[in-house]
């Protein structure tokens, strides 16, 4: 395994002689191209060491050429301008990512809240639906208890008028085995008969028919009952349904949450990164500063030499 490369100060000044040597500016990423790699603020911080102590080399030599000072200001002003866009855009590039991670938590958070919602009233309208449908259930059960007892009462009825027929039959029976008196008697007695038998057979026949009507009625709440229980059963598998997906969103919003906090965490540490490289910046910036004082200076001891 092949390893990292480490930015030391002898390596860190034998690079930027090379880049001189090549008639090339020491910036920062040429240095770390050199080096094959490296931290980025230890090669920033190397660098300005190295240049500050050529430029006090340079500054302890009597005679320095003008030309040879004005390429240092140049050297100077471009490393300060190369190591100023350098870490400009890297902040850009660390604010910009972070504020797209954040921005696709939040969008993610806000469409499954609104899924929950959607889900929770989809809940209520299917316990509605539940409520009204055990309701009808009830009613239903009551319309077949009534038609089950108008049933029995018609049933009670028709098994009254038989025995009362079957009385009225023995009457006559023995109104025939009597005398002439009994059979004239039996003959009242078999008119009245025909008459109340006429009049039972009407009553049965009425009877009949509304135990036919009770009947078609109760395979009618029958039908009906096994229809809403069918609903029922649907409602509630719908409703199991509705909160399983609940439950899934919840998840998910929860680890949509998790996220955002990762990343406010990940923000955070992108803000420090951010102020230490604005840091390292601003001491390129002192740095530079003072080398261009420097050169300066070096220029006017220079002009008041004889």
């Amino acid at each position: 395994m092949a390893r990292k490369a480490v930015a030391t100060g002898e390596a860190v000044s034998q690079a930027v002689e090379d880049l001189l040597r090549e008639g090339l500016d020491p910036t920062v990423e040429r240095v770390r191209a050199k080096l094959g790699g490296g931290s980025f603020t230890t090669i920033s911080k190397l660098l300005s060491e190295v240049l500050a102590q050529r430029q006090t080399q340079a500054t302890q030599i009597s005679d320095v050429p003008a030309d040879l000072v004005e390429i240092g200001q140049r050297a100077v002003s471009a490393i300060y301008a190369a190591v100023q866009r350098q870490a400009t855009t890297k902040i850009e590039l660390i604010e910009a990512d972070a504020r797209k991670h954040v921005d696709a938590a939040n969008h993610a958070r806000a469409e499954a809240a609104l899924e929950i919602e959607r889900l929770e009233r989809e809940g209520e309208q299917a316990a509605e639906t539940l409520a009204a449908a055990q309701k009808t259930i009830q009613e239903a059960l009551a319309r077949a208890e009534r038609a089950e007892a108008t049933t029995q009462a018609s049933k009670a009825e028709i098994e009254r008028l038989t025995r009362a027929f079957a009385a009225a039959q023995a009457d006559v029976h023995s109104a025939r085995e009597s005398d002439q008196e009994s059979q004239k008697r039996a003959r009242l007695s078999e008119d009245a008969r025909r008459a109340a038998e006429i009049e039972s057979r009407k009553e049965i026949d009425g009877l009949q028919k509304e135990l036919a009507r009770a009947e078609a009625q109760a395979e009618t709440s029958r039908a009906d009952l096994m229809r809403l229980k069918q609903l029922v059963a649907t409602g509630e598998a719908e409703g199991k349904r509705v909160r399983q997906e609940q439950e899934q969103l919840q998840k998910q919003l929860t680890k949509a949450e998790a996220s955002i906090e990762a990343l406010g965490a990940d923000l955070q540490k992108t803000q420090q990164e951010t102020e230490r490289a604005r840091e390292s910046e601003r001491r390129a910036r002192d740095e530079a500063a003072e080398l261009r004082g420097q050169l300066k200076a070096l220029a006017g001891e220079k002009g008041k030499k004889p």
